[in-house]
């Protein structure tokens, strides 16, 4: 029996000893394991696994406290604390990690980003917060931001809908799991008082409005549906399973473009934007294209036509679909692609030029 504890002493021994580099360890381990085989958002077994994270991540911040208090004095527990400092943080990093993958995949412009960022940050974060003044309110904080993240778009997955409602109950979801686990801790422990309770309780909620008003601002991601590719082009056709698209040859030092960033533009042309979008099986939504045109005298966009599809999810590469105009005139374009909630997915700039006399021009053609 001795001979069989002796590993997990020599272990035990060894964390002492390093336990400021363990910390990062388990921190880089939950980032890289949950990277490895990026899957599809809509995968049922990995959505009930980062679930697993958030319930179990709330168990452990509830026990660390209660052993830091001394309201929980079983020798296994108190002898593991620093385990469970460490089990926490790999859950965190697991679940930040995901999210910070999943949002990016349905980033719709700079905005978006800034929110990503903001995410990519907690993930930093989450291996230096230390027993400062601001612990509770950082650790709770970082708690809540993971807990929303995360059912904002579980449930759409689930529901198979996804809008204003299900923003709404996930964030309310998430207030509640982090209410709960806040409560236990604050009045389960003698040193947390009521006081904390409450002040934490507001930076949470401060936070919940600023999510809210990031939300109404689209500056939060459009997960779980994702914008995979768009583009500008001459001229889209559907053959058997595939679409092929032409568009202008680019210069050979812009050999990475597959799109018309400059559409030179002739008297009977028409302008395609196609466009991949990716949404949960079973999903449907209505898919709009608002074309809209830059007008230097009054300095904003105006929609000159609105179009819209019907888009089936549950495609590996994305829903494809492409909307066009035949009357279109120079100028700086853009193209806001949303649902019928008015979600952005992504917006599209381009600018239309009239082409030079009867040059030729030269065409490429990919197919998607």
């Amino acid at each position: 029996m001795h001979r069989f504890l002796a590993p997990a002493g020599w272990l035990w021994q060894y964390y002492q000893k390093h336990k400021g580099i363990i910390g990062p360890f388990y921190f880089a381990i939950g980032f890289i394991l949950h990277n490895l085989n990026p899957k599809r958002i809509d995968v049922m077994r990995d959505n009930y696994q980062l679930l697993a994270y958030v319930v179990l991540a709330g168990i452990l911040i509830i026990m660390s406290h209660l052993i830091e208090s001394g309201r929980l004095r079983f020798a296994f527990f108190e002898s593991r604390a620093n385990w469970i400092t460490a089990g926490i943080q790999f859950f965190m990093g697991g679940l930040f990690s995901k999210h910070v993958y999943f949002y990016f995949q349905s980033s719709a412009g700079l905005k978006s980003f800034l929110f990503i960022a903001g995410l990519m940050a907690l993930l930093l974060i989450n291996e230096f917060y230390k027993k400062k003044f601001n612990y509770l309110y950082l650790q709770f904080a970082m708690y809540f931001i993971a807990c929303v993240s995360f059912f904002i778009f579980f449930l759409p997955i689930i529901t198979k809908e996804m809008g204003q409602k299900t923003f709404l109950l996930g964030g309310a979801m998430g207030l509640a799991f982090t209410l709960v686990v806040l409560a236990v801790v604050c009045f389960g422990t003698s040193k947390v008082t009521q006081k904390s309770f409450l002040r934490s309780s507001f930076v949470i909620l401060i936070i919940y409005i600023l999510l809210n008003v990031f939300y109404f601002m689209r500056w939060i991601p459009p997960v779980p549906m994702a914008l995979k590719h768009y583009g500008i082009y001459h001229h889209v056709a559907k053959s058997d399973y595939l679409y092929s698209l032409q568009f202008e040859k680019p210069e050979w030092y812009a050999f990475w473009r597959n799109s018309s960033s400059v559409y030179q533009y002739r008297q009977g042309d028409t302008v395609f934007c196609f466009t991949s979008i990716f949404a949960p099986t079973e999903m449907k939504k209505t898919i709009y294209y608002d074309w809209q045109r830059y007008e230097p005298s009054r300095m904003q966009w105006i929609s000159q036509e609105k179009l819209s599809y019907l888009l089936q999810g549950g495609r590996e590469g994305g829903y494809r679909g492409f909307s066009y105009k035949t009357t279109i005139w120079p100028g700086e374009w853009r193209i806001e692609i949303t649902t019928e909630e008015d979600i952005l997915l992504g917006e599209l700039n381009f600018d239309v030029v009239w082409a030079q006399g009867n040059l030729e021009r030269k065409m490429k053609t990919i197919l998607r």
